[in-house]
């Protein structure tokens, strides 16, 4: 019988390396229950590693609903919240929030990234005999690598300048300088940072398979598929940082389009065995509700959320969880007037769909959403599938079934539509924007193809087709596109006051870390 289910990390991470936070990059000297040389002796031993790794990154992302803050709320596309830290974001652009730290901290990732180097470190030392192949020693080197890779990729889109741990952090004597003193480390400039993540993306790609839907592990480890997705999105926003970069954009469209021709992943055709209640106007599609439960033919790396993997939480309406800040009445028992998401009305989504007649049909408008017509009270339906907890007589004790897409193949698609417009090949960019736009009952794109003009429109069937993945506000960033955010300016964006403020905690421990310029003084 199942139990108020925690996410669960190994306790072997945790216990081995408890480690990286933020003075030299250390906030806390690691704890051991054993040493390497008794603990890399085996598959299981480092498939447990991994494991952990995995639940480090999931927990970063998870906990008080980073993801959603730092590429969700940013955007402001179409989700709203009258959850007071949202408004923040949404109605000031103020990513202060002392009340949620974890937002402007960076320790989460720090843990992932060091543990998956030390499990890369660790590994290619053992034996190929320990395995059951080279390929699986192989597999899970490539793992750590993407999971490094990716840690990494994402303090580069929230901070921009982080420090590099280029090294394996496994005793406290590595803090310590031999002047006694703690050591401390800089942040690099954001350009090294993604040339960090770029050749850990790289070295996953090496060293993975491709995998196909219907694998137990589809989607929600990393294979090939996976990290060629990485890399696309760490070349688009390398090239974005530095002039458009025609040798990143190459790379991002090559990457791109080995996911699309080689992954084995497949579109979803929301159109499809469409079914919308007469009634309530609820819409139903088999494959979305798989592509939001997860490990659907159309991912390609997810966080895993499930009762059955025993890797799910209770449904809340609490905003400590992403359901609480994306779900609302009838999924709870009352109204959650308190935090109440919905889709605003006034938002750029919102508009952008409400003037555009291509999109009077678009399906995606009663699948994503509880009821699009009544805008000021519809939430995202994409986090709302549940499971009766079946020790509990609460009729709304739920635990969430929903998993968190991190990259998917629509995504993959309209990113070669960016970097091919980028490259000034407008046709090839139009082609995979109306292969998206096809599977929503969209008609195809006619309208201008100057740079300016595709811009708007691989930004706008990115913000309807990923709504709630947290990319708006990465895509943002990345496409020079801020027309809807009503605190941004030249001035804010000269001094890169799009990237979150460093945790002041960090700064008193370790001097060596600079704030962002926007943000001195303003904390």
């Amino acid at each position: 019988m199942k139990k108020n289910i925690k996410i669960k990390v190994s306790v072997l991470v945790l216990c081995l390396f408890s480690m990286i936070g933020c003075s030299d990059i250390l906030d806390q000297e690691p704890l051991s229950i054993t040493t390497p040389d008794n603990f890399w002796v085996s598959q299981p031993n480092a498939e447990s590693a991994v494991a952990g790794c995995y639940g480090l990154l999931k927990n970063t992302l998870m906990d008080n609903s980073a993801f959603l803050y730092w590429g969700e709320f940013t955007g402001m596309t179409f989700m709203n919240s009258n959850n007071w830290i949202s408004n923040y974001i949404e109605g000031s652009g103020n990513y202060v929030l002392a009340y949620r730290d974890n937002t402007r901290n960076w320790k989460g990732f720090y843990r992932a990234a060091n543990w998956a180097l030390a499990i890369e470190k660790h590994v290619s030392k053992m034996p190929d005999s320990k395995f059951k192949s080279v390929a699986e020693k192989n597999r899970i080197i490539g793992e750590a690598a993407f999971i490094r890779s990716l840690s990494y990729f994402y303090m580069a889109r929230i901070w921009g300048d982080v420090p590099i741990i280029d090294e394996v952090i496994e005793s406290s004597d590595q803090l310590i300088g031999g002047d006694g003193y703690i050591v401390t480390k800089a942040r690099e400039e954001e350009k090294k940072v993604l040339d960090y993540s770029l050749a850990a993306a790289n070295k996953a790609i090496s060293l993975l398979q491709y995998s196909s839907p219907g694998n137990p592990k589809w989607a929600i480890t990393a294979n090939r598929g996976s990290a060629e997705a990485l890399k696309a999105h760490i070349s688009l926003w390398y090239a974005s940082r530095d002039n458009n970069n025609p040798q990143m954009i190459a790379q991002a469209v090559a990457a791109a389009t080995s996911v699309i021709n080689n992954s084995n992943a497949s579109l979803i055709d929301y159109t499809t065995n469409l079914v919308v209640d007469p009634i309530t106007g609820t819409a139903t599609n088999k494959d979305f509700d798989e592509m939001c439960i997860g490990q659907s033919k159309t991912s390609l790396f997810e966080i895993n959320i499930s009762s059955e993997m025993n890797e799910s939480f209770r449904v809340s309406s609490d905003d400590n969880t992403h359901t609480g800040l994306t779900l609302n009445y009838p999924v709870f028992k009352e109204a959650n007037y308190d935090k109440s998401p919905y889709i605003d009305p006034e938002f750029y989504g919102s508009k952008m769909m409400d003037s555009d007649s291509d999109r009077d049909n678009d399906v995606r408008k009663d699948l994503f959403f509880s009821d699009y017509n009544r805008s000021d009270e519809s939430y995202l339906t994409k986090y709302s599938h549940r499971s009766k907890d079946p020790s509990a007589t609460d009729t709304y004790a739920n635990f969430s079934e929903s998993n968190i897409l991190i990259f998917r193949l629509a995504d993959i698609y309209l990113l070669r539509a960016e970097a091919n417009m980028k490259l000034n090949n407008p046709s090839a960019a139009v082609a995979d924007i109306n292969i998206i736009r096809s599977k929503a009952n969209v008609p195809n794109y006619t309208g201008a193809t100057d740079k300016a003009s595709l811009t708007k429109t691989i930004f706008d069937e990115r913000a309807i087709e990923l709504v709630g993945e947290a990319q708006s506000g990465f895509d943002r960033i990345r496409m020079n596109y801020y027309t809807g955010v009503n605190w941004t300016n030249p001035a804010r964006t000269a001094k890169e006051g799009y990237f979150w403020p460093v945790d002041p905690s960090i700064i008193s421990i370790n001097s060596a870390i600079i704030q962002t310029d926007y943000w001195k003084g303003r904390l």
